[in-house]
Order: structure tokens, then sequence, then C-alpha cells
């Protein structure tokens, strides 16, 4: 088989070329395609009415002791019931799995259905699954059958029907071998649109996401990663969106000890997580069943993000001196992991320059009313408190959270009015002034805002934290 298919490779990358192919030449390809097609044809599932005739029949017969009424056919279509959602599962009709078994011993078509139900199978703990596992790879190996060429393959090289042990072999190859990953699937079968998805790439794929931690540190990392994020995508969605969340929860426990990550690590996961499970503040049910260690480190990350596109907004639209000096205390205070959320909201001008705003992937809110349209704030969650940081000249205010009048971040939209409530008082301020942002060359600002988070949060910072 193998040379069979170098040999439509061949083909086919001469039959771009010119001149075009001769007509016998094209017929061969044609021959090819078709032969190609017939060895990896994929077994299809009877409907779902007939598959239930079929179990309530094979129910009986082998209730009642008449196993040997039940014909070729039957068996041959009974695969489909295993290991499915349907009462009884197939594996529970005391004799059928023997059954099946006997016949695909000497029935290539049967032996092709169960090779094809077992892939799909989820549950590979089920004593069934691990029984019929262990016969196939004696009947696949045996078998000479070229449309298992690619079963025969797999079961060597990965130990295809041992489950637990394939799935993890695979995934380290899928990570870290030298094939493409979709060259790697067609090898062993299962990039077939209906393999593609089963239980077995299932259990591929959380093997994956647990040999990942133990991967992100090496030098070839973002290549391991750009891999696992190819595979963990199927026509262009998630391959198994059911199992998001222990997705998500490996791929950030890479990080929840020891230092951060590479920057374009950090971007890259990001931007996948967004784009695929949505931000966690506006998606939460997105995000049910992550790690809630992973879900916090990423709403870090994007607490981060929201930090430097404010800071690149200031630097386009505010052209501010000061600017310096309140981005180096505002990510000092990110530094130490104060800064639990953070959240934008942006007026006119400033959501038009997108390109400021690209690992926030649209997550923050618009800003009007009573607001200059060149101008942008950021709210930030520290301790029990909401932080409110203007553009501009506007003042620094903050609210306890469980006031009705802190401003409440994930929000779509903000009135400049209700953001410059009356707020807590800062040392040496008064009630409804907020900090103003004076003496920033000498901390003098910087110092009132420190006091303020000691006294309040516990946070200590020192001018050598916050100076430039």
């Amino acid at each position: 088989m193998t040379s069979t298919l170098e040999a439509l490779a061949s083909l086919r990358a001469f039959a771009g070329r010119r001149p075009p192919l001769p007509d016998g030449a094209v017929a061969t390809r044609r021959a090819l395609e078709r032969l190609r097609a017939l060895l990896y044809e994929t077994p299809v599932p009877p409907a779902e009415a007939e598959l239930e005739r079929l179990r309530r029949r094979l129910l009986a017969l082998f209730a009642a002791g008449r196993g040997e009424e039940v014909k070729p056919a039957e068996l041959r279509r009974a695969c489909w019931l295993l290991w499915d959602e349907g009462e009884p599962a197939g594996d529970a009709i005391p004799g059928l799995v023997e059954a099946i078994l006997a016949q695909a011993a000497r029935n290539p078509r049967t032996l092709r259905n169960l090779v094809h139900c077992w892939i799909l199978a989820r549950d590979a703990d089920r004593a069934s699954h691990r029984r019929v596992g262990t016969e196939l790879a004696r009947l696949v190996a045996a078998s000479e059958d070229p449309r298992l060429g690619w079963a025969r393959i797999a079961a060597t090289e990965i130990d295809l029907f041992e489950a637990p042990r394939a799935a993890n072999r695979l995934a380290h190859a899928l990570l870290t071998g030298p094939q493409e990953v979709d060259e790697l699937l067609a090898r062993y079968g299962l990039a077939d649109p209906v393999r593609a998805v089963s239980g077995f790439l299932e259990r591929t794929q959380a093997a994956c996401a647990r040999h990942w931690p133990g991967l992100a540190r090496r030098g070839d990392a973002e290549r391991i990663l750009d891999r696992l994020l190819g595979f963990a995508l199927h026509e262009g969605r998630l391959r198994f969106d059911t199992r998001r969340a222990e997705l998500a929860s490996g791929l950030l426990a890479a990080w929840l000890d020891g230092p951060p990550p590479a920057e374009p690590l950090q971007r890259r996961v990001q931007h996948f997580l967004l784009d695929r499970l949505g931000d966690p503040r506006l998606r939460p049910a997105r995000w049910s069943g992550v790690d809630p260690r992973a879900t916090a480190l990423f709403r870090s990350w994007l607490a981060r993000a929201s930090l430097r596109a404010f800071f690149e907004i200031i630097r386009e639209f505010a052209l501010d001196h000061q600017w310096r000096y309140r981005e180096r205390f505002w990510m000092a205070c990110l530094e130490r992991g104060a800064i639990a959320d953070a959240w934008l909201a942006l007026a006119r001008d400033v959501r038009r320059a997108a390109r400021t705003v690209e690992d926030l992937r649209g997550a923050f809110g618009e800003l009007s009313g009573g607001v200059d349209p060149r101008h942008a704030v950021i709210l930030m969650r520290i301790g029990d408190l909401v932080f409110c940081e203007w553009s501009h000249n506007g003042r620094l205010r903050a609210w306890p959270v469980s006031w009705p009048r802190a401003p409440k971040l994930g929000r779509s939209h903000y009135s400049g009015d209700e953001l410059k409530s009356d707020s807590l008082v800062f040392p040496d301020g008064g009630l409804r002034d907020g900090l103003v942002h004076g003496g920033a060359e000498s901390g003098r600002w910087q110092a009132r805002a420190a006091q303020f988070l000691r006294e309040r949060v516990g946070l200590d910072l020192y001018p050598r934290d916050y100076m430039p």
C-alpha cells in the first residue's frame, strides 16, 4: 500500500506540470485515486432507527439463548451498538461481543467496522473496550486486508489498540515529532472526517494537554505549541469543544508556578483562548470547569494586556509627559500581582485605532457622555477596590467594590459622568477631588497613591518600585 500511495503522490506532482499528462497517465491517475478512496473508505453507520430495531432484536435473541439466529449482516452492523449511549449498550448484551469477534476473525468487513467503532468509542475504561482492543491487535496484525493497512501501521508504531498507551504515544509524536500534524494523522487513518473527532483522538488531546506543561520551557516550545494548537482545531473550530476546559487548563498549567512565559508563547496562548473560549469576564460559561488558578492567571494576562493597550493609547492620543510616571506606577502594581483584573473603556476616536487593542480581541467598553472623543479610562480591581485612571488630565479615583456606584468591570458602555462620581478620599485630599497627578517628577502623587494602597489593601510600594 505504501508504494501505491507514493506512486499516487508522484503522479499528482507530475500532473501539476506542463505539458499535460498523456491520456494513459490520466487514466492511471484516476485509477489510483479510486484505489486510494477504496483503501481509506470509512464504514458507514446504519440509520438510528435501524440500530434501535437491531438492538431490540439482538437483546431478545441473546437473552433467549438463540444467538446463532443472528445474521452475519446484523453482526456487522452491531459494531455500532457496542459502546454507544443506547440502553442497553451493545457490550451489555450477553454474548454479543464474542459473536462479533468471532465473525471479525473471518470476515474483513466486520473487522473493519469493529476497528472503526473501537476508535470512535468515548469510554476506553470499559472492560469490553480493553478486551476487544487486545483481540483487534491480533486480528489486524494477521489480516491481509489492504484497507486496514493504516491500522497495522498505527498498531506497530503507536500500539493503537492499547488505548491509554497509544494516546500518549500519539500525543508525543504530535507535539515533538518531525512529521507535520496532518501527515501524521493521515498515516494512522485518523484524518478521516469521522475518526478525526473520535474518542481516541479526544483522549490524545487530553494527553497533549497533560504533556504540554513539561515541554513549555524547552527551546523549541514555540514549535510544540503551534503543533498542539494546530491539532486542537479541526475545520476551523475546536476539535473537541466539550473538552475546552481541560485544554485551557493544560495550556495555562505550564505557568501556574515559576517564571512567566516568554512573550511569544503568552501572546499565542492568549489569542487562541480569547478566539476559542472568549474573555472569561464576558463569557464565564465558556470557562466553566477550567482550573480556577488557570482562569485567574489568564485574567492577570488580560489585565497586563489592558494596561499595555491603555498606555499605547496614551502615547498616541494624550501626548502627556506625565504618562511615563503613571505607567511605571501601575506596572509596579501589576508586577507585584496586585491587579486582579482590568478593563478598558474607549471614546470614539480611540476605538477606531484598532491596532492599539489587538491583544484584547475586542474586549473593552465604549466611553461617551461628557468626554473628549480621544479619551480613555482603565478600570482596575485591586483587593476590594476599583480604581479608575483617566487619560489626559483626568484624576485617579477609587471605590469599594461593594459601593452601588462603583463601576463594574466588563460592561459594554460607560458614561464619563458615572466615572467621576464621589469616591474614596486619598491622603491629603478632598471628598470629591480624586487624586490629581501633580508633582510626578518628584513622586508626590505616587506617594499619596502608595500610602492609600498600603492603608486600604496592604500593598507596600516604595519609590524604587514606582519611579522611572
